[in-house]
């Protein structure tokens, strides 16, 4: 708190200047909308369909406003599958150094996976939990001096889960309503942000880097109590000629520390065999995982959209977690081509080739951190505009191929 109080009486007394990388200058934001299909699945569990909007540079600032509402079949649910989502970034208050953000999420017959512990976990070991309706929300505050290079924030969510069941690797349902699923999640966050680089969004020369850490209040007997850091560094390099060609390298550390642990009440892991033959191997396995969730604390997964991008969301996830990548970015096409068609409008600024390679792993102990890495290779195209950026990549590693559509850079 006292280094909140301390930047936002900074960014109100202090001028606006750079500290090593002044930023580039770039054409005055207007604001910008796109609507969008999205559709997706969690294989076995969900297909969903629907539209998002986005609105950018609401006011000639940062400020974005982002809505999605999908719809979709839902096994296992009498009711199909529902989620709306509502999301306010960076709304300035007062002044342009202090934002706050804020999101509202509303779901109806939610499905998401559970996998196992550590780099060696069976991809085939995958439960499903699922939950009849999941209401959260929360907000960020933010404080920013230096041309917004240097941040401080504070965020916090809350949420409310009413369970359902679960599905096992063999796709049978159990109503095992109590086993693996946090009724009532919350946790807050706090960061530091350094970003010394030319541009924010699309950055081509510089350094950031981000520490957060993030506080999980246990919410029953079953949970651990404990707090997740992370550590993120990451440079840019130019490459070629008037920086056609971006040479980006991160490294990422993550770690787990258990404050309190949890206890597990074996009756609840108890099934009628006669009844339902095989709940009861199930319900053993479950056991053995909520030991380990109740004793142990999660650092940040690999697998999906940033790290190991070749692998799935949340593929791989333990106590620690240490990742490193490289990727090479060139502009191959640079323009400012404004455009209006009622649904979209925008400056489009040109196309991104991109090829990366990534290392990580996860595991229970820093003793072995740096061993038994994961890799993960692969290309992509990035749709470059001036208010976003539209990323297209796929990844490969031992395990197949991963197709990641996002908006943002990985790092």
């Amino acid at each position: 708190m006292f280094l909140v109080f301390l930047l936002a009486y900074l960014s109100i007394h202090t001028s606006v200047h750079a500290l090593l990388f002044e930023r580039r200058k770039t054409p005055e934001p207007e604001i910008s909308w796109f609507v969008y299909p999205v559709v997706g699945s969690i294989p076995g569990v969900q297909d969903f369909y629907g539209l998002g909007a986005t609105v950018s540079s609401i006011g000639g600032t940062d400020s974005d406003i982002t809505a999605v509402s999908l719809r979709g079949k839902a096994e296992y649910f009498d009711d199909d599958f529902k989620i709306d989502i509502l999301s306010i970034f960076d709304i300035p208050l007062f002044t342009d150094h202090l934002t706050l953000t804020w999101f509202s999420t509303k779901i109806r017959n939610a499905g998401w996976p559970e996998g196992q512990r550590g780099i060696d976990s069976d991809r085939e070991s995958m439960y499903y939990l699922l939950a009849s309706h999941v209401d959260a929300s929360g907000g960020e505050l933010s404080v920013n001096i230096y041309d917004n290079q240097l941040e401080a924030y504070y965020g916090y969510s809350d949420a409310s889960v009413k369970p359902y069941g679960l599905v096992d690797p063999n796709g049978t349902f159990y109503s095992a309503q109590d086993a693996g699923i946090i009724e009532s999640p919350r946790g807050y966050r706090v960061g530091l942000y350094l970003d010394d680089t030319d541009n924010r969004r699309d950055p081509r020369i510089g350094y950031r880097f981000q520490y957060e850490k993030w506080a999980q209040p246990s919410t029953r007997a079953g949970n651990s109590e404990y707090y997740q850091e992370d550590f993120n560094l990451t440079g840019y390099i130019p490459v070629l000629d008037e920086n056609k060609g971006v040479l980006v390298l991160n490294q990422f550390f993550g770690s787990s520390t258990v404050l309190q642990k949890g206890t597990v009440d074996r009756s609840q892991f108890i099934c009628d065999s006669t009844a339902k033959p095989g709940c009861q191997a199930i319900l053993d396995e479950l056991h053995a995982r909520q030991l380990a969730e109740a004793e142990n604390g999660r650092a940040t997964s690999l697998g999906g959209t940033n790290r190991l991008r070749g692998y799935p969301t949340n593929r791989f996830y333990d106590s620690y977690t240490n990742f490193r990548g490289a990727e090479f970015r060139w502009y191959a096409h640079e323009v400012q081509n404004a455009f209006n068609f009622i649904l979209e409008k925008g400056t489009f600024a040109g196309i991104q080739i991109a090829f990366f390679y990534e290392q990580g792993t996860v595991s229970p102990d820093k003793g072995s951190i740096w061993k038994n890495m994961k890799n993960s290779y692969g290309a992509g195209t990035r749709f470059l505009f001036n208010n976003v950026i539209v990323r297209i990549d796929r990844g490969y590693g031992r395990e197949g191929g991963q197709t990641t559509f996002f908006v943002g850079y990985p790092f």
